[in-house]
């Protein structure tokens, strides 16, 4: 069995390469998927999920970077 490792905010911001006003403003505009929520301070993504983010926002990053 494959459990998913817990990605905090800060783990997931890093992976991005992206700051805390732009990571929340993603969120909210809903660039980024939801977060699991267990509490109002216990909030994480699953790994397999941040991968396929931080996979699309590297290749529209690698896009803009050729042209």
């Amino acid at each position: 069995m494959n459990i998913d490792k817990r990605v905090r905010a800060s783990e997931f911001m890093n992976l991005l390469s992206v700051g805390r006003t732009k990571f929340y403003r993603m969120l909210k505009r809903g660039e980024l998927p939801k977060p699991i929520k267990l509490s109002e301070k216990d909030v994480f993504w699953h790994e397999s999920q941040v991968k396929k983010e931080v996979e699309k926002y590297k290749q529209e990053s690698d896009n803009i970077a050729c042209t």
